[in-house]
């Protein structure tokens, strides 16, 4: 046990958030998680680590690695984390409650390509989404199992198998079931409008200790989004964050406005877009 570990005020599940688990004591959980399975090294990684963990439960990161969830709880009580009820039995139940039945054809959809293009492929998912017939599922290939999109479809009443193919293929398997309202996955309808001397204004109203500065223009995509998202978190009141970025990232605005963020843009030049988050 670690003395100074403050982790016993927190009672774990296997629906925990791997995120929950993090801000109790990121660096000993990690450390961790790695002795107990290598797979966990990604968490190291800042971008991957905010893809992997942001809506992704202790039962998901133990289907995704492939341990035991056991295992996995019994390396968090060594550190400190009490486990509150039948983690197993609770694991087992929910995936007798949400069974993956098969539909008998598939939508194919490679977003490989559009990444590769240093683009955004959500656009191209939830308009195949919306185009799914009766008894027809989408399948998903990828360079990686796509965490954030199976938990927004899932809310959306899909299911859904993960397939690894090889290091460089993730094919995962979305059902929907017959009562499932594919219209409320909306795509932004438009950019919001770039508004450059109120920008000015509202730059020069924070002193330069409140704000933190990010490039994400030479990164491929979607690590322009995860870059940002693993800034956010740790703004407060009277501080912001300056990025410099390439477009509008239309998909970031509804998870900004989630964390009750605000932000305003400015045109630098073209392919230069100046990006101001902050909070009231």
């Amino acid at each position: 046990m670690y003395p100074h570990f403050c982790g016993m005020e927190l009672k774990i599940t296997a629906q925990t958030k791997i995120s929950q688990l993090l801000e109790v004591d990121r660096d000993l959980v990690i450390k961790t998680l790695v002795s107990l399975n290598k797979k966990f090294s990604k968490l190291k990684n800042p971008v991957l680590r905010n893809l992997l963990v942001k809506r992704v439960s202790i039962a998901d990161a133990c289907k995704i690695s492939k341990t035991e969830i056991a295992d996995f709880m019994s390396s968090m009580t060594e550190i400190g984390f009490k486990v509150a009820g039948d983690c197993v039995a609770d694991t087992e139940s929910n995936n007798v409650s949400v069974p993956f039945l098969e539909p008998l054809d598939y939508l194919e959809l490679d977003v490989r390509p559009i990444l590769a293009q240093d683009k955004d492929p959500l656009k191209e998912i939830l308009s195949s989404v919306k185009v799914l017939k009766t008894d027809q599922g989408l399948k998903l290939i990828n360079s990686f199992e796509p965490s954030p999109l199976i938990h927004l479809l899932a809310s959306k009443g899909f299911t859904h198998r993960v397939e690894h193919v090889d290091t460089d293929t993730v094919i995962t398997y979305f059902n929907k079931s017959g009562d499932t309202a594919t219209d409320v996955l909306t795509i932004p309808a438009r950019e919001p409008a770039i508004d450059d001397q109120q920008f000015d204004m509202l730059l020069a109203s924070f002193v330069p200790e409140q704000i933190s500065y990010l490039d994400v223009r030479e990164l491929e995509m979607p690590k322009p989004m995860l870059a940002i998202l693993e800034q956010t978190p740790n703004l407060t009141a009277g501080h912001a964050l300056f990025v410099h970025h390439k477009k509008i990232p239309v998909f970031l605005l509804p998870e900004l406005e989630k964390q009750g963020l605000q932000y305003i843009f400015k045109t630098f030049a073209p392919g230069n877009i100046n990006m101001l988050i902050y909070k009231k």
